[in-house]
């Protein structure tokens, strides 16, 4: 996650990317309004995730991505957000 190691990059790249295109195709399944991603390894490259192509894939929905812009994406960086209820 340092940026250091070109393979890991690509990876981390290709993940984001593929994390977008689940994540627009859940949001227009469950007509959400909002995302949110938790999980442990997510936010420890938020700036990574906002440079990478996450939101066009997210987008890349064709005639749905009128309503897909519309749809907010959070990052549940909380330690223990089960706690929180």
């Amino acid at each position: 996650l340092d940026g250091h190691d070109l393979n890991a990059r690509r990876t981390l790249a290709r993940f984001c990317a593929v994390l977008g295109s689940v994540a627009g195709d859940a949001a227009l399944i469950h007509g959400a309004r909002t995302v949110m991603i938790a999980g442990g390894i997510v936010p420890r490259f938020i700036p990574f995730l906002r440079a990478s192509a996450f939101r066009e894939r997210f987008l890349a929905k064709g005639r749905f991505a009128t309503y897909l812009e519309g749809v907010s994406i959070q990052v549940i960086t909380h330690p223990q957000p089960g706690l929180l209820g």
